[in-house]
């Protein structure tokens, strides 16, 4: 029994030191520009990314996220994800990639969001960091999917 409790110990570990480097970087979590409107229509910018989640579907990763966006028009945002090898804490995909691009408007809009791509080839356990950018580039919001295993 210990035996087993040692990897599980050494991986939490890793999991939480990787969730502080991601925080760090404005990568853990979810997070707004500023205060959710409920639906209504505001002059200021709601954007948010949470309930991140990943599965391995046969040779792909399924990677699904709620975005909400909206309160101030005309914003254009820029949804990404990329992919982090949780045991390390490094990067694994070579640069984030685009999603979709949002121009919003002035009601708050949420939206189920899903990706797919290609399983990778190194075993190992991963996650899945959605972010969200506003007009300049600038980190407005994120969320982290749980860690999956890649076999």
């Amino acid at each position: 029994m210990p035996a087993t409790l040692v990897p599980v110990k050494g991986r939490i570990l890793v999991v939480f030191a990787l969730a502080a480097a991601l925080a760090g970087c404005g990568g853990s979590g979810s997070g707004s520009s500023s205060s959710e409107s409920g639906g209504a229509t505001g002059s200021s910018l709601v954007a948010k990314v949470e309930h991140a989640d990943a599965k391995v579907d046969g040779g792909s990763v399924v990677g699904t996220a709620k975005v909400t966006e909206g309160g101030r028009a005309g914003q254009r945002l820029a949804l990404r994800y990329g992919l982090v090898d949780a045991v390390s804490g490094t990067r694994a995909s070579q640069d984030e990639k685009l999603i979709t691009r949002y121009t919003t408007t002035a009601a708050v809009a949420k939206k189920d969001v899903s990706i797919t791509f290609p399983k990778p080839s190194t075993p190992t356990d991963y996650l899945l960091h959605f972010v969200l950018y506003g007009p300049d580039g600038s980190y407005l919001a994120s969320s982290d999917s749980p860690v999956f295993t890649v076999h």
